[in-house]
C-alpha cells in the first residue's frame, strides 16, 4: 500500500465520518429541525457504516465498537437531558480516551499503539516493520515520538472540542469541530510522515 492510497483512504474517512455528518446537520437545520434532533440524525451515517461492516464481515474491530458505543451512549444521555451541547462533545469522548491509551502504550506496552495500529492495518508490511523494530534503536525512537505527538494531540483536540461545545453557539460548533479535526489529522499525518522518513511515493 502506498502513501497515496493511504491518503485517499484517510480523505474518504474524513469525508464520510466527519464532513458528511456536519453537512447533514446543517441541511436539517436549514429546514428548522431542532438542534438536538439534527445532531442525533447526523450521527446516523457512522452508526450505519459500523452496522454494515458487522453485517458483511460478521465481525467488528475494537475501535469501531468503541466509537459505536460512544455514539449510542452519548445520544441516549443527550435525549434524556434535552441538552444538544452534550452531543457536540461526542468527538471528545473518542479523542480523549484515545490520547490516554496512546500515551499509556509508551509506558505499559511492548510496542507503541501507533506502531501496532499500522502493523494491523498493513499486515503485508508487519513482518518487515517488526524486523526494523528489533534492529534499529532510531527506528523505535521515531515511532515512540510519533505516538507521543498523537497522544498529546488527541488530548488537546478533545479539550478544545469541549471548550467550543460549551462556550459557542450550538450552530457554530459543528463546522469549527469539523475544521479543527480535519486540520489536526492532516497536520498529524504530515508531521508523522516527516518524522518517520516516509516519502509520498514510498510504502506507508
Amino acid at each position: 500500500m502506498t502513501t497515496t492510497t493511504s491518503e485517499r483512504a484517510g480523505l474518504m474517512m474524513l469525508l464520510r465520518d466527519v464532513a458528511l455528518p456536519m453537512a447533514l446537520y446543517y441541511v436539517l437545520r436549514s429546514f428548522e429541525v431542532d438542534a438536538l434532533w439534527a445532531l442525533l440524525v447526523s450521527a446516523v451515517p457512522p452508526v450505519l457504516r459500523t452496522g454494515y461492516v458487522l453485517a458483511r464481515h460478521r465481525r467488528i474491530d475494537p475501535v469501531s465498537a468503541f466509537v459505536l458505543a460512544v455514539l449510542l451512549v452519548n445520544g441516549a444521555v443527550a435525549v434524556f437531558s434535552g441538552d444538544a451541547r452534550l452531543l457536540l462533545v461526542r468527538s471528545a469522548w473518542i479523542t480523549l480516551p484515545l490520547g490516554v491509551v496512546l500515551l499509556a502504550s509508551l509506558v505499559a506496552g511492548r510496542r507503541p499503539l501507533l506502531f501496532r495500529a499500522v502493523c494491523a492495518l498493513q499486515p503485508a508490511r508487519a513482518e518487515h516493520l517488526e524486523g526494523l523494530w528489533g534492529l534499529s534503536r532510531s527506528f523505535r525512537e521515531r515511532w515512540r515520538s510519533a505516538t507521543l505527538w498523537w497522544g498529546v494531540g488527541c488530548l488537546l483536540l478533545g479539550c478544545a472540542v469541549v471548550v467550543l461545545a460549551f462556550t459557542l453557539p450550538v450552530d457554530v460548533v459543528p463546522v469549527l469541530d469539523t475544521a479543527l479535526t480535519a486540520g489536526s489529522v492532516l497536520l498529524g499525518v504530515k508531521l508523522t510522515r516527516r518524522r518517520l522518513g516516509i516519502r509520498r511515493t514510498a510504502d506507508a
